[in-house]
């Protein structure tokens, strides 16, 4: 575990395959991530990368070849991220094409993640560089579960999550494997919040596309403080927990999963961008402890 720290917050960093596994307050010593429970959820704060959510039959297709590409891409769970750099305050994990990689994922690509702890904010920073000399195709996203509740006196009703839009919520509807279809579904939403509830979830995630705001709020109702993702530059976002799990992931996706009806060539999938050869994509998503 790597740890970083400043003078209001601690943030612990497993190398298996970056994920948060703590982020807490000095001040108050809450801790605001989702503890691992094998037996519910596996992970704390997975990365998505180079894919988002389930793989159309889990394979990708490159100039006719087929490739295995697992939920979510190549960097959850992945043991060969290498610890790159450290300062008190910072860290950063990097993973690099390999003849493993290439096996999944036919690009040559250099992935950083930076953890930098900024007053009372974790900024989690992706970086993709085109190493190839071709088009790079990709997607990548947040995943972090946050605690929810926070302290058992609490139960999950007792929260909402603040969004920042007037436009209704309109949530794309999954078929049984993952993949969206093409039909919505209204999520009922009052004066800007979102009512958390143990049956939110029973349809899978919130998938929010084409989004107009970026940020939400996950807090008490009986309190104007909680904490706060910022995500500039993401234009889709995705609500998720397991049923009856104390936690809520808030997921900034920069794509989507695959459709029912898209196709398997990595190259067509609409919600990819394309890196060209030496170019450089950051993105950045942040998280405030009120």
């Amino acid at each position: 575990m790597y740890s970083i720290e400043n003078d209001f917050l601690t943030c612990d960093i497993s190398p298996d395959g970056a994920e948060i596994r703590s982020l807490k307050s000095k001040q108050t010593g809450k801790e605001s991530i989702w503890q691992v429970d094998p037996t519910v959820w596996r992970s704390s704060s997975p990365i998505l990368f180079p894919a988002i959510g389930t793989i159309k039959g889990d394979k990708i297709l490159y100039k006719g070849v087929s490739y295995d590409m697992p939920k979510h891409g190549i960097v959850r769970d992945n043991k060969n991220l290498t610890f790159h750099k450290k300062t008190g305050e910072s860290c950063s994990f990097m993973l690099s094409n390999s003849q493993r990689t290439l096996k999944q994922y036919p690009f040559a690509f250099f992935f950083k993640v930076t953890y930098t702890l900024e007053k009372h904010c974790l900024q989690m920073t992706y970086e993709i560089h085109n190493l190839d000399s071709v088009d790079l195709y990709f997607t990548c996203g947040g995943h972090t579960a946050y605690a929810c509740p926070i302290t058992s006196t609490k139960k999950l009703s007792d929260y909402v999550i603040e969004i920042p839009t007037k436009k209704p919520l309109k949530s794309h509807m999954l078929d049984p494997s993952g993949l969206l279809t093409s039909k919505f579904r209204d999520i009922e939403y009052k004066n800007g919040f979102l009512s958390l509830s143990a049956t939110l979830f029973n349809e899978d995630a919130l998938i929010f596309s084409d989004i107009d705001y970026n940020w939400v709020r996950l807090r008490e109702k009986s309190r104007k403080k909680g904490i706060v993702v910022h995500f500039e530059g993401y234009p889709n976002l995705a609500l998720w927990s397991k049923p009856k799990a104390d936690y809520i992931c808030i997921e900034p996706w920069l794509g989507l999963p695959d459709h029912i009806n898209e196709s398997l060539d990595i190259t067509q999938k609409e919600s990819y961008k394309a890196l060209a050869p030496n170019e450089s994509y950051k993105i950045t998503i942040e998280t405030k402890i009120e």
